[in-house]
């Protein structure tokens, strides 16, 4: 019987959804798995394996590892250190900004800020991305970032600086629940004042926190099963190109923190709730109006005078958005991004999609992927 292959999972910390995703790669492709994080790393320098699926940082002692054990192969689960010749896969950080600055339009916001911690390559890539989609409505970004930003004091400044209602984007889980903390602790609303955006969707952060944070799911399980895939080719003698293959996110996990409307009136808030969670049904004024207890020149009315919109044309650019959303983020064909999304049928779609955005689903899908 043929010896399991020894892998490392070389971490700078401990991340779950990377350890349970590499964990599925191990038993896939018979590996037995280190993990570095779990076992001091003096006794990890003296490692012997045949691949290391890495997630390289500024974390010098990592990098040396990688470097110092050449002959090893390995892939890299991060674009911090581009500057090294390494087959790499990693999240797609300028879709993720993207999709972020669509999901704020989505609930109409017009104010919006970023929010980092600490700079990271990443993270700059994720706020350019942003500000690149906010500048298509002639909207910019503050940022909360720089010297301060983990100080309590300069933050709760910052925060009261800023015109309210806003949108904030944080670079991940972590940053996004500090911030909320903060917000909350101020005695701000959230997402009534500062509508709060994380990535990474980890349960454990998001579900846990005294209001449950919307975040983006980055697809870990898909970047580290990527990465697995090309480490066992290199592995059985197939060494890939030096170069960064990027995985699209798979979309918003929406809950509390950004699931409000920018709208006065609170019925019309929660009839935009409503269409946000049921674009793939019919749906109309008539169902609206039932399922709200109003009459349907009441609930028009009031839809015209809070939105400056009528409810066709608000739930055209909603499914509008969502469709756009699926086309890049996911494979799907029209038909089923049509029937997602409310569509009668994929030319249905394509046709508004083109009035909308000026060209087709799959040229958009081209050149935004």
């Amino acid at each position: 019987m043929r010896m399991k292959r020894r892998v490392l999972l070389l971490l700078n910390a401990y991340d779950q959804p990377t350890h349970q995703a590499a964990v599925k790669a191990a038993k896939k492709y018979n590996w037995h798995l280190d993990t570095n994080v779990l076992t001091p790393m003096s006794m990890i320098n003296n490692w012997r394996g045949e691949g290391v699926l890495s997630s390289l940082t500024d974390n010098q002692r990592t990098t040396n590892f990688v470097l110092q054990h050449a002959e090893i192969p390995c892939v890299d689960l991060s674009t911090w250190r581009e500057d090294l010749k390494l087959p790499r896969v990693a999240a797609d950080n300028a879709a993720i900004g993207s999709l972020a600055a669509r999901h704020f339009i989505a609930y109409e916001h017009r104010h919006f800020a970023w929010y980092a911690s600490a700079p990271t390559p990443f993270g700059e890539a994720r706020f350019r991305a942003f500000s690149a989609e906010l500048s298509t409505i002639d909207k910019k970004a503050i940022r909360l970032d720089g010297p301060g930003s983990l100080n309590y004091d300069t933050m709760a400044k910052r925060l009261r600086a800023l015109p309210r209602p806003c949108a904030i984007f944080a670079v991940n889980d972590a940053d996004a629940a500090w911030l909320a903390s903060l917000c909350l602790e101020e005695g701000f609303q959230v997402p009534t004042d500062f509508a709060i955006l994380g990535v990474d969707n980890n349960p454990l952060v998001c579900e846990v926190h005294g209001v449950p944070l919307s975040s983006i799911d980055r697809d870990t399980a898909g970047v580290v099963l990527e990465g697995a895939r090309l480490l066992q080719d290199a592995m059985a003698g197939n060494p890939p190109a030096p170069k960064t293959r990027l995985i699209p996110p798979k979309g918003v996990v929406t809950r509390a923190s950004s699931d409000a409307f920018v709208i006065e009136d609170d019925l019309i808030r929660r009839v935009m709730r409503h269409l946000s969670r049921h674009l793939s049904e019919k749906i109309g004024a008539p169902e609206l109006a039932a399922e709200f207890g109003v009459s349907r020149s009441l609930l028009n009315q009031r839809f015209k005078a809070a939105t400056n919109s009528t409810l066709h044309q608000t739930l055209m650019k909603l499914r509008l958005r969502e469709a756009a959303d699926l086309i890049i983020t996911t494979k799907w064909n029209m038909e089923r991004v049509a029937s997602e999304t409310g569509f009668t049928h994929a030319s249905h779609l394509s046709n508004s999609f083109k009035k909308h955005f000026g060209q087709s689903p799959l040229h958009y899908r081209g050149t935004n992927r």
